[in-house]
């Protein structure tokens, strides 16, 4: 599910600038991606899982994934919200299939 970038806080720093910087394991970078993309991420997810509960779990992991799988994202040079925002929905149809019953 795409996800419009107006809904994400503004900075002055770009989604990719972030990103990379997370990718070289800034923390700040990381905390300030998390402030401008929690919202977002937790709605995205929120209407999938339909369960806020779970929504915020699902949001907890898109954000571990995040800084786990940041160096190897920036290698591929690719748009940060949408690498962000693509996590999020496979996080989400993934928590769907376990609570519907079909891992």
């Amino acid at each position: 599910m795409p996800v419009s970038p107006v809904l994400a806080a503004p900075g002055p720093e770009s989604f990719d600038d972030l990103v990379k910087r997370v990718a070289d394991r800034d923390r700040a970078a990381f905390g300030r991606l998390y402030r401008r993309l929690v919202r977002v991420v937790f709605i995205q997810v929120g209407e999938i899982v339909g369960r806020p509960a779970v929504a915020v779990a699902v949001t907890r992991a898109v954000f571990v994934e995040v800084w786990q799988l940041a160096p190897q994202c920036v290698e591929g040079q690719v748009d940060g919200l949408a690498w962000v925002t693509a996590i999020a929905d496979r996080r989400a149809a993934e928590r769907l299939r376990e609570i519907d019953g079909g891992t």
